[in-house]
């Protein structure tokens, strides 16, 4: 199996335990009992981060997943180090491509190529905390015990904002940008926002089933999940603590004011100026079975208040 640099990994689990979350208790199944997890990654010249991040899934406490790579014809050497991956771990599985699909088709295309229990999308630039799967399938098993197998669930994670280099810009992205899984329930209340991020995620094969097939209206893979489960009277849980490592770097920085400013003016309040951006959001809420535009407009519009009363009665 390969290991990419032990002084990366030490790095990641000090991370992990500077969070300070009580550890959890082991699962360990036996093989033949033990829920399958396909996690879904593309790539694209990825070879700067993709060692770190492949170190972190060989660190998970949950062992039985299997990783499904669709490489997005890189130019630089990131199929000769994801085949390398493969020869060296047996989970790892590079599945043939010979087109440009972009983020959210190359998800979507992995999603209906693969067959697993769960399924959770991976961004080749991040890092996973040692008990990401785990925590979540832990949640996924206790909303499915709850409500049912044949039920659409999708758990999302609290996520840790850091640079290049790992430092810590925001430990806990959901409360730096002011979202609140609470209030973001329910298929009105989802659709105006859009805030669970497809890295954090874990979907039951329910879920999948509900979102699949997936129209060139659906703006990303991660946000008709969501939508679809919620549509098909399923559920969004959340684990509150961070299981990855968000890295921002380059073009993707945001940096710990932009992250704030992002997801609180342009995606919430700065509705005329963002306008190209709701109306693409609404086609593809249409596409879901959405309601009217006047619903639409007042979800958006009731999270702030309903998100300074939260917040209000917190200490």
């Amino acid at each position: 199996m390969i290991t990419f640099a032990v002084q990366r990994d030490l790095r990641i689990t000090q991370k992990s335990r500077s969070l300070h979350f009580q550890p959890l208790r082991p699962m360990n199944p036996s093989s033949a009992s033990a829920p399958q997890v396909a996690i879904l990654l593309m790539t694209y010249n990825g070879t700067q981060f993709l060692p770190e991040l492949l170190a972190s899934l060989q660190a998970q406490t949950y062992t039985h997943w299997h990783l499904y790579v669709q490489d997005d014809l890189s130019t630089d050497a990131t199929p000769q180090l994801l085949a390398q991956a493969a020869q060296d771990d047996p989970r790892i599985e590079v599945l043939p491509n010979s087109r440009k699909l972009g983020a959210k088709r190359g998800f979507i295309d992995l999603f209906q190529r693969t067959e697993a229990d769960y399924y959770m999308f991976c961004d080749q630039d991040d890092v996973w905390l040692p008990e990401k799967v785990q925590c979540t399938l832990e949640r996924m098993l206790k909303a499915e015990a709850e409500w049912g197998h044949d039920c659409p669930l999708v758990v999302h994670t609290d996520l840790s904002v850091v640079d290049g280099e790992l430092k810590e810009i925001a430990p806990s992205f959901w409360r730096y940008s002011r979202i609140a899984p609470a209030l973001l329930r329910t298929f009105e209340e989802q659709a105006g926002h859009n805030l669970c991020t497809g890295c954090t995620m874990l979907v039951n094969a329910a879920a999948r089933q509900a979102a699949l097939p997936c129209p060139e209206a659906a703006l990303m893979h991660d946000a008709w999940v969501t939508l679809c489960a919620l549509r098909e009277g399923g559920h969004v849980c959340e684990v509150d603590r961070p299981t990855i490592l968000y890295r921002q770097h380059g073009s993707n920085t945001l940096g710990a004011h932009d992250i704030q400013s992002h997801y609180l003016r342009k995606r919430l309040s700065r509705f005329c100026s963002v306008w190209h951006e709701n109306r693409a959001n609404y086609a593809m809420l249409r596409a879901a079975g959405y309601g009217s535009l006047a619903t639409y407009l007042y979800y958006k519009v009731a999270y702030f208040f309903k998100y300074r009363k939260l917040t209000a009665q917190q200490p």
